[in-house]
């Protein structure tokens, strides 16, 4: 059986964690980090997720190890269900065809049942925290929370592996950090609201963590069903949720009457809800706190029995029909009647051989590392041929870590660092798009920022090296034979050369056609006229995530920043790699966007919207700690946001006491229209708006869309998820800027109605009913790479004084992955749309 381990991501602004896969023909397993990216990192890598089923999760539980961890879990969970759905239709198809008789050929049910993941303390927590937003059937979860240090006891049966299957076994090694004090303190205080608020904590070893698993339990493997009904009173709902009754036949029909709070009597007749999914039901989980503690792992095969030799087995007369039985361990009969062993004809058993994974965060975990028993117990350390190091910053200067490895000379060390690994291009396929798209125009669409070269440590650089540096393809083969295969390291990227391998000349000449456009100085003039009345032309629209539901090969999930110099940025959703869009898009300039961060707007909690802000949150915190301290930032959204954020809080210290938080809870039962959130002087000074406003919409229960508004008159609407709505419309009069979800293409309504999106259509007619002056469409099926003909009209309108001017004016734009398009340049980059349905021409779905 073919084994193998392979260096799927090294740290990059894309790919912030290391992850290792380990290839065996019938399952897959996953070591290291499942940082923010890893999915993309897997897409791209070509690499299925189908025969996932352990992930070894290292070093501390906190989001920059595991953030992409969720939404593994998700993609995961879909895969194994329609490969389950299609192999339920195909054997149903050939069974049949085959007049009904059951064949045990058939195929069967995926391999993997559920997925095991192994990590230290607070990962069962760190689950928990997801309940209200994440739910599958399909795939149940085992967490394998290690709280307590297996070779503590000093026993021979302490060198036993802590984890095996029929391919690998698994050694745990945590590691504490020897750093005292203030590192824990960082964990958030609870509020004495929360004390007040029937909610009594729990002591985290006894009866919590119970609780906590077993909401991790009912998350992934439930027997709840989405259209179970349970009886309430109308006043006991919990709204919003669509209520029903029971008519006089006893048919159930949806309810249509007055509801709690509005001016009528209400009575309290009886009605039916949905039941939520039972993982929601507990309203907050018992306390925890951060973890020093550093996940590392021993992994290795199963010893191999030796090669059979067919001359030996004929030697002693067996029969042919019988090698099968030798080869399996059996004992057959030879010549003469001889018992012929397994030992007479295999030759020596094969040791197994592995790696062990050893996660740094800083060198206050060095001594506890290189004093570990493992080091020393000889029968662990057979056949451990490489040692992977995911080192964080300054560790591997450390003298103690330098020492450690020569002492281990006889084994191969692989490091993989921020300090050590280039910012290379991680992610080819997008990257080589946006290459496209600047060769289109270059003043909307800029390279992502990236850098093929890294400082050599000394220690690297030695004659021998005392390391080698990870790099992403970097395999090690562990059976048939031990090989170490460079060969399938990947290579840096050349952007260039593969984004004009099939680059049409046609396309380019367009391009320049629309360049000389947009520089005729006839076409500047009537640009100005026709906006002059347009505030803050310079405010730019950065896209940085397009499309929807998942991570895809060409568009990540979404994430819009709109910046206003003067005011600040706004960063209205954030789905998964959000932070590493960020730093492909503005490299060096990013520290400073951080620093303008204002308001992070969250439409609603599924996963491809707002998976990617706690990493934000982060950063923002760590970029203004020591240079602004008494900045703060808003996150606004709904409550079941403003929870998990908070709930979030007790596993890392990531800046949530800085935040000024804003839930949108309840509206008007008629308009489904949020109170709105008013700012005084001073905070209009320091947020740089001057009110936000909001509506339910269709999608999802909690989901909303928004328009805020600046001091400047600047107006600014998002849709998130969702049908179109009449209450966005009114909320969204006179908007300047409307950004939209546009989820299916025309043709597809169906889907969209089903699903509860938009098609592009259906999208621009809210902002033509609005009255918007400019319209960007975003949140794409992953199914497009390219985008529909939009069929506009291109010529600038006259400007006149009628009511109707703001409509004559409208400019509608597609967005795209790393797209940067000023409010007062939009004009110029419409003039390039049919360049860029040129370029996708051809370019399949």
């Amino acid at each position: 059986m073919l084994n193998y381990v392979q260096i799927v991501s090294t740290p990059t602004a894309d790919t912030p964690g290391t992850t290792l896969l380990v290839h065996f023909d019938n399952q897959r397993y996953v070591f290291g980090h499942v940082a923010e990216g890893t999915q993309r990192a897997f897409v791209q890598r070509k690499q299925a997720l189908n025969k996932l089923g352990n992930i070894f999760l290292s070093g501390p539980v906190d989001w920059h190890n595991a953030g992409g961890l969720l939404g593994m879990i998700l993609t995961t969970a879909d895969v194994l269900s329609t490969a389950r759905e299609t192999t339920m239709l195909n054997n149903a198809a050939k069974q049949k065809k085959q007049g009904g008789q059951f064949n045990a050929r058939q195929p069967t049910t995926p391999p993997i049942s559920r997925l095991d993941i192994h990590a230290g303390k607070n990962i069962s927590h760190f689950l928990a925290t997801s309940r209200r937003f994440i739910f599958r059937k399909g795939l149940p979860i085992q967490p394998h929370e290690i709280r307590s240090d297996p070779r503590a006891t000093g026993l021979p049966t302490a060198f036993e592996p802590d984890w095996q299957d029929p391919n690998i076994k698994v050694w745990y090694m945590p590691i504490q950090s020897d750093r005292k004090g203030p590192a824990l303190a960082s964990s958030r205080k609870r509020s004495h609201d929360e004390f007040t608020d029937g909610v009594t904590p729990v002591d985290r070893d006894g009866n919590a963590q119970e609780l906590v698993e077993m909401v991790v339990t009912h998350m992934f493997d439930s027997t709840w069903k989405a259209d179970a009904l349970v009886e309430t009173t109308l006043h006991q709902a919990k709204l919003p949720a669509k209520l029903f009754v029971r008519d006089e036949n006893g048919h159930l029909t949806a309810y249509k009457g007055p509801m709690p709070g509005s001016s009528d009597d209400v009575p309290d007749i009886p009605v039916l809800v949905r039941q939520p999914w039972p993982g929601a039901l507990v309203s907050e989980l018992p306390r925890t706190e951060p973890s020093q503690q550093s996940m590392c792992y021993f992994m290795k095969g199963h010893d191999r029995r030796g090669k059979f030799d067919p001359k030996a087995a004929e030697r002693l007369g067996v029969a042919r029909v019988d090698y099968r039985l030798l080869t399996n361990l059996q004992s057959v009969k030879g010549k003469d009647g001889i018992v012929v062993t397994p030992d007479m004809v295999l030759g020596e058993t094969v040791a197994g051989s592995g790696f062990a994974v050893v996660d740094l965060p800083d060198a206050s975990y060095i001594d506890a590392l290189v004093n570990r028993p493992e080091w020393t117990n000889s029968q662990l350390m057979s056949g451990i041929r490489a040692i992977f190091w995911i080192a964080g910053p300054g560790v591997l200067s450390d003298t103690r870590l330098e020492d450690f490895m020569r002492k281990m000379s006889s084994i191969k060390h692989i490091v993989t660092s921020d300090d050590t690994c280039p910012n290379m291009i991680a992610l080819e396929s997008p990257a080589t798009q946006a290459y496209k798209l600047r060769c289109v125009d270059s003043e909307r669409f800029p390279l992502p920022a990236y850098n093929n070269k890294a400082p050599l440590p000394e220690a690297a650089a030695a004659d021998p090296p005392l390391y080698e540096i990870g790099r992403t393809g970097k395999t090690i083969q562990f059976a048939p034979q031990y090989l170490h295969q460079d060969d399938k390291i990947i290579p840096f990227p050349d952007i260039q050369k593969l984004a004009q391998s099939d680059l049409d000349s046609e396309v380019l000449q367009m391009a320049e056609q629309a360049r000389s456009k947009i520089s005729d100085p006839g076409f500047i003039a009537k640009v100005e006229e026709a906006e002059a009345d347009i505030p803050n032309r310079d405010a730019e629209i950065i896209a940085l995530g397009t499309g929807s539901a998942l991570p895809s090969k060409y568009r990540n999930v979404s994430a819009t920043l709109v910046r206003v110099p003067g005011y600040g940025n706004y960063l209205f959703d954030a789905g998964e790699n959000t932070m590493g869009q960020m730093r492909r898009v503005f490299g060096d300039e990013l520290p400073s966007v951080l620093r303008d961060l204002k308001v992070i707007w969250i439409s609603h909690l599924h996963a491809d919207h707002h998976l990617g802000t706690a990493s934000v949150i982060r950063a923002w915190h760590e970029e203004t700690s020591e240079s602004n301290p008494s900045a703060q930032l808003m996150v606004a959204s709904h409550g079941h946001m403003i929870d998990w954020l908070r709930e979030y809080a007790d596993i890392e210290n990531f800046g949530f006491e800085r935040l000024v938080l804003t839930s949108f809870n309840k509206y008007d039962s008629n308009r489904r229209i949020t109170e709105p959130r008013i700012f005084s002087s001073v905070e209009a000074e320091q947020f740089g708006l001057e009110k936000i406003e909001a509506c339910w919409v269709s999608h999802c229960y909690g989901a909303l869309a928004t328009v805020f508004t600046l001091p400047s008159g600047l107006k600014i609407a998002y849709s998130g998820d969702c049908r179109p709505s009449n209450d966005f419309v009114e909320i969204g009069q006179g908007t300047t800027i409307l950004i939209h979800e546009s989820t299916f293409d025309d043709e597809l309504q169906g889907d969209a109605i089903a699903k509860k999106h938009s098609t592009m259509s259906e999208a621009i007619d809210v902002g033509r009913r609005m009255g918007a002056r400019r319209i960007l469409l975003t949140h794409f099926s992953q199914r497009y790479q390219k985008v529909s003909n939009l069929e506009e009209n291109m010529e600038i309108p006259p400007t006149t004084e009628t009511e109707n001017n703001a409509k004559a004016d409208e400019v509608i734009l597609v967005a795209f992955d790393y797209m940067r398009v000023k409010l007062g340049d939009f004009r110029k980059a419409q003039a390039f749309l049919p360049t860029i349905q040129k370029l996708f021409d051809g370019v399949e779905q």
